[in-house]
């Protein structure tokens, strides 16, 4: 059952040529889209600031969007792992699972802040402290005009997209935004199976040139399996990216030890930030 509903929320389409305007129109039917939503967000816990309050270089941050929404998330600011701020050699931007809001997430990034980088996650609109409908055309037009505004701030553009925030990074990149290294891991490979048009397919998307890309899946993953995200691992290996089946993996954040989240989150940080150069497929 739990697989069935993935399938559905997968499945939203978007309506060719979606702008700033019509981001939160229900564009896969009055009910379905809304339903699945709602469905997917109450399981989502409610926002604690008590789960960042304690988190040293964490700060609340703020997006206002072309359509006049607010999403609201958290930036680890870059530092030197002990007391002291440092300016940043870039960002990195991460779009979340679909079951997932900021604060729960933002803390175990540390390392990546360690690393000299400001490090951003927002709750897409409608979860968390976001304002707005939750749609799925709203969600990627919300990262496309992120992913812009930071570029025009930072020198260095990195982004992380995990489960279905795979998918929005990866239209992310299709749309031509700039950017020197993204890692995609356990996204679907394609949504119109389920009803979606092929343009938002993370294949469709998929640039020719891959060699930037770290696409990670998991043997272990209950929730998008090796049927929904073996063609794009593969495909992305064909293109000159770095590939990982992770023989252990679950879906992101949900490894079944300390240890393998770890070595599972090694393995993004060698690729954005470029440790030892070494390939991993």
């Amino acid at each position: 059952m739990t697989k069935y509903f993935i399938a559905i929320l997968l499945g939203l389409s978007i309506a060719p040529g979606a702008s700033a305007n019509d981001r939160e129109d229900a564009v896969c039917g009055i009910i379905i889209e809304p339903f699945m939503f709602w469905l997917w967000s109450s399981v989502v816990p409610a926002p604690d600031i008590n789960r960042v309050s304690h988190l040293k270089f964490v700060e609340p941050v703020e997006y206002q969007t072309s359509d006049g929404k607010t999403l609201r998330g958290y930036k680890y600011l870059s530092n030197d792992g002990a007391e002291k701020q440092i300016p940043a050699k870039g960002y990195v931007l991460m779009a979340l699972g679909n079951a997932m809001i900021s604060d729960q997430i933002i803390g175990s990034l540390r390392g990546f802040a360690e690393k000299h980088y400001d490090v951003y996650i927002f709750d897409y609109r409608g979860y968390g402290n976001s304002d707005g409908k939750r749609r799925i055309n709203a969600i990627i037009e919300d990262y496309k005009e992120i992913a812009m505004s930071l570029n025009q701030r930072y020198q260095r553009k990195l982004l992380y997209g995990i489960s279905i925030g795979g998918a929005v990074i990866l239209n992310v990149i299709g749309s031509g935004v700039e950017y020197d290294a993204a890692v995609i891991d356990s996204s679907p490979s394609i949504l119109s199976d389920y009803g979606c048009p092929e343009r938002i397919d993370p294949l469709v998307n998929l640039p020719q040139d891959a060699s930037k890309l770290l696409v990670i899946t998991g043997q272990k993953d209950s929730v998008l399996g090796e049927r929904m995200t073996s063609k794009l691992r593969e495909s992305s290996h064909a293109r000159g990216a770095k590939t990982v089946h992770g023989k252990n993996y679950a879906h992101p954040f949900m490894d079944r030890s300390v240890v393998i989240h770890n070595q599972r989150m090694g393995l993004v940080m060698n690729h954005l930030f470029n440790i030892n150069g070494a390939r991993l497929d």
